[in-house]
């Protein structure tokens, strides 16, 4: 669940789901290591654009749902409560996250690339979530920002807001804001998920999809049209972008920086993610044929430099 971070559990990059064993600080990062990093950041890169192929081919809603419902199954051996069970209380949280990490963040996050007609700054607004997280934290939580986070909050979000002055972003201006609320939906999310049961993130991710499945699916019964037609419209190709976001991206990358957070402390884990918006950014140009203008590149590089700044002020506090 998010670089579209979102598909990672929302306890592996905001923190909150235990590591077996502190990670040594002192520790170099194996060669194999970068290179799964970089494969994790890779992945979460193309999700980007496999999305935007299969919501243009499939109602995003329906889309949302079946790749749920493919995560649902391949992860159904891990579907089972943390030890000692769930209280009232715990499943009312772990309800709330699911909300707001499934189908609220891709629900709106789906429908937003929908009616993008360029990906490039639908890749920057998903990085939304870690500033809006900050600002969730501080409401809920009475968490104190700090300045280096507050300014790191303020430079994301100058940066959307000059990102969208440009004419060809201010014309899908109503797709930005969509999935810049689905990134505000899994920050939120992410605060939550610090005081849910411990458990696993792969149960965590099956309980998230165990929720979403059905919530997307009647979601796309009552608000799409054409679900049976598209789908057997749908070309192999959009088939296997669907599969690739649930197995390659939800489950097998997700799962893989599980491993390396246990080996290494997140601050040295979590530059390498920033990768995944230059690598969504550089398929929506060359696949996609996005238009890149100067203020693209202004508002772009302003969300990022302030999500970078956030994030490292983040780990350095933890």
């Amino acid at each position: 669940m998010a670089p579209d971070t979102s598909d990672a559990p929302p306890g592996i990059a905001p923190g909150g789901q235990p590591i077996v064993l502190p990670p040594d600080p002192a520790r170099p990062i194996a060669p194999a290591d970068f290179a799964a990093l970089g494969a994790i950041a890779v992945v979460w890169g193309v999700n980007n654009l496999f999305a935007k192929i299969a919501v243009d081919a499939i109602p995003p809603l329906l889309t949302a749902g079946l790749r749920f419902a493919i995560v649902l199954g391949a992860l159904a051996p891990f579907l089972r409560p943390p030890p000692g069970g769930f209280s009232r209380e715990g499943w009312r949280l772990i309800a709330f996250v699911a909300l707001l990490t499934g189908p609220l963040h891709f629900g709106l996050q789906y429908w937003g690339l929908a009616l993008a007609h360029d990906l490039s700054p639908m890749v920057i607004a998903m990085q939304l979530w870690i500033p809006a997280s900050v600002g969730f934290a501080a409401a809920w939580l009475g968490e104190r920002a700090g300045p280096w986070r507050l300014a790191g909050v303020g430079a994301a979000f100058a940066g959307v807001v000059a990102m969208a002055l440009d004419p060809v972003v201010f014309r899908q201006l109503g797709a930005l804001a969509l999935v810049g609320a689905a990134a505000a939906s899994y920050g939120a999310g992410a605060v939550l998920v610090r005081h849910a049961p411990a458990m696993h993130p792969l149960t965590f991710q099956v309980w998230i999809a165990a929720f979403s499945c059905p919530a997307l699916l009647l979601g796309s019964a009552v608000f799409e049209t054409g679900q049976m037609q598209a789908m057997a419209a749908a070309s192999w190709a959009v088939w296997g972008c669907v599969v690739f976001a649930a197995l390659g991206s939800s489950v097998a990358a997700s799962a893989l920086m599980f491993r390396l957070v246990q080996k290494y402390a997140v601050a040295r884990t979590t530059p390498f993610l920033f990768l995944s918006p230059i690598v969504g950014v550089g398929l929506g140009v060359a696949v996609l044929g996005d238009p890149l203008t100067w203020q693209f590149f202004l508002g772009a590089g302003l969300t990022l430099a302030g999500v970078a700044l956030v994030a490292l002020a983040e780990r350095r506090a933890r």
